[in-house]
């Protein structure tokens, strides 16, 4: 089975070039949206897991961690990718899990 983010990975890529040279250049979660961040957490706890938000210390990139799926691992997503297509594969992804 694919992952739905490795499947949005040409379109997570021509977003990013679309933004380039735009003033798009720090990640702000206030520009996801909070109904996805909400989905996101239920749908990675339901597999008992963990999920945490940040961003890289330059502000560059958002910065999503998850606990509890064997080794913790964090994901980067470039400030001028779209964040809200990123949470929906996570959300696909870990219900996928569920089925």
């Amino acid at each position: 089975m694919a992952s739905k983010r490795k499947e949005q990975a040409p379109e997570q890529r021509r977003i990013r070039n679309a933004n380039r040279g735009t003033g798009i250049e720090e990640a702000d979660w206030s520009s996801a949206s909070a109904g996805l961040i909400a989905q996101a957490v239920a749908a990675v706890c339901k597999r008992k897991c963990a999920i945490q938000f940040g961003m890289t210390k330059d502000e560059g990139a958002f910065v999503v961690r998850i606990v509890g799926d064997g080794e913790p691992y964090n994901e980067f997503i470039r400030a001028t990718e779209d964040i809200d297509l990123y949470l929906t594969g996570l959300i696909e992804d870990f219900q996928s899990i569920m089925d």
